[in-house]
């Protein structure tokens, strides 16, 4: 009787610490922005004056950004990690309901955007 009382408190205790760290992580890859559990993808693109991006929500276009944004002119990112990172940065804002998800330039600057 006593072996099966230990039993089922250690199995809910498991259950309980497995609930736990399910919900931490899937949590802090939200709040870091993590591509796999946005509802939004980025997708890096070539134009003719440089590197930009597209936000999709599953197959709808959400934004297309073909220059830098916050920056007059027309120019595009130097690099397609550069435009990647900018549009990661988009797609954490829209996962918090900022919209729209204007991109400073102190904001480029913090993550080491050429322009």
């Amino acid at each position: 009787m006593i072996r099966k009382n230990s039993r089922i408190l250690i199995i809910g205790i498991l259950a309980f610490a497995a609930a736990i760290y399910f919900l931490f992580f899937k949590r802090q890859g939200v709040d870091q922005g993590g591509e796999g559990l946005s509802r939004f993808k980025v997708e890096t693109i070539r134009g003719e004056h440089g590197w930009g991006y597209n936000i999709r929500q599953d197959t709808t276009l959400v934004i297309e950004q073909k220059v830098i944004p916050g920056l007059p002119g027309m120019n595009g990112f130097a690099t397609e990690q550069d435009a990647a990172k900018t549009g990661g940065l988009v797609t954490h804002k829209l996962d918090r309901g900022i919209f729209p998800p204007t991109i400073s330039i102190h904001e480029l600057d913090s993550l080491g955007i050429k322009y």
